[in-house]
């Protein structure tokens, strides 16, 4: 048997031990139901009414009003939504008026929704809105003509936003809802998985288990398969789960899905999966360090904390992307994970500093992995007490 169909066999072990498990059915269901909240409560609990002040300037305004209201006011929405249009003469007249917060937004020519402050700030609810809108009067239309630039339309947002404040709204409530997401989605499953890991590490050691399965592979197959098997389990939560937010945002219209940027997406997929990675080893070598449950608390506390740290400093990140402190632990492995894709997010990471941060962490993942080997290798068969790294490693050379 090859070393790659031994890893696939603990790999398949571990997928249907895991999955059928109470503790992962558990975590599956409280995710889903986060997510459900934080798409649905707030819409729950909403006013009876909402209504907005909008000014406009020029010709082809209405059909757009008139679609969102259409689809804001559609059969089974318990919120009613209305719209004061007051027209203005001017775009200067108009813009002031916004900025003066005498309206909510403007619209201008059908095309352009100007707002006084950055988009998610000022004018969100408002702006989705339109844009829905108007994507559906350039559906209507592009079907009357029999013209084929469906796909386009579908791909764009339909209406430029401007912000009179200056601020880019490509940084603003698509971006803050992947940095603030993505974030508690990695925090969530280094945590959970890695648990996981070191869960299972040590009930193979407590009930035997371990021996058996020694004597038909070498630890560092045990600990690849159960590493990759409980990985793949967590990749695809962590993309049902986006899938899910997705569809729920594209049905409760709380941003513009279509203008959701895909590069913030597929970092935030690349650093799940390394974040994942290095974690996993280290708790998997915790994991051979003890032979009880009880004593595992000890051995994971300080994994833990770096993870702890890594959430606390990305949070930091949000507000200011550009940091010295956020710089610094884009370099720096177990925190890399979490602060890379926020600033991602907002764009504030120069090309060099991701190739330069996934390098790293990719040549400590294989450094990390070699080390946990040893580790492995050297707790897996001592039973009865704490083993420590040192004693571990010399075992493992014996």
């Amino acid at each position: 048997m090859t070393s790659w169909q031994a890893i696939r066999l603990v790999m398949g072990r571990e997928i249907r031990e895991r999955s059928r498990s109470g503790a992962f059915i558990a975590s599956v269901a409280i995710t889903l139901l986060l997510v459900a909240a934080v798409l649905f409560l707030p819409l729950i609990f909403a006013d009876d009414d909402v209504h907005y002040e909008l000014g406009v300037v020029g010709e082809g305004n209405q059909a757009v009003i008139d679609s969102a209201l259409a689809l804001a006011n559609s059969p089974g929405r318990d919120v009613r939504t209305s719209i004061d249009v007051i027209p203005f003469s001017s775009r200067d007249a108009a813009e002031r008026a916004a900025d003066t917060e005498e309206v909510d937004g403007v619209l201008m020519d059908g095309r352009e929704f100007v707002v006084r402050g950055a988009r998610g700030e000022a004018g969100g609810d408002l702006e989705s809105l339109l844009q829905r809108g108007a994507r559906s009067v350039q559906i209507e239309s592009l079907v009357a003509s029999g013209a084929g630039q469906v796909v386009e339309i579908l791909t764009s947002a339909p209406l430029d936003v401007r912000s009179l404040s200056g601020a880019d709204t490509d940084e603003n409530s698509e971006r803050s809802i992947i940095a603030f997401g993505g974030l508690m989605l990695l925090y969530m499953a280094v945590l959970l998985y890695g648990s996981l890991i070191l869960t299972g590490v040590t009930e193979e050691k407590t009930n035997r288990v371990v021996e058996v399965l020694l004597a038909a592979f070498q630890p560092w197959q045990l600990l690849a398969g159960k590493i990759l098997g409980i990985g793949l389990l967590g990749l695809c939560q962590f993309v049902g789960t986006v899938v899910l937010a997705m569809v729920g945002i594209e049905l409760t219209g709380v941003v513009d899905l279509p203008a959701f940027p895909v590069d913030s997406l597929l970092v935030l997929l690349l650093w799940f999966v390394l974040g994942y990675s290095l974690f996993a080893v280290m708790f998997g070598a915790a994991g051979a360090l003890v032979s009880r449950a009880e004593d595992a608390q000890g051995v994971v506390a300080p994994i833990s904390l770096v993870a702890v740290a890594g959430f606390f400093i990305a949070i930091q990140a949000v507000n200011n992307p550009t940091s010295t402190l956020s710089v610094v632990t884009t370099f720096i492995p177990p925190t890399a994970p979490f602060v890379v894709p926020v600033r991602f997010a907002f764009q504030a990471v120069p090309l060099w500093q991701m190739a330069v941060s996934v390098a790293i962490m990719v040549l400590t993942i294989v450094v990390m992995t070699r080390l946990a080997g040893r580790v492995y290798l050297g707790g897996l068969l001592r039973f009865g007490s704490k083993v420590g790294i040192r004693e571990a490693f010399r075992t493992a050379e014996l």
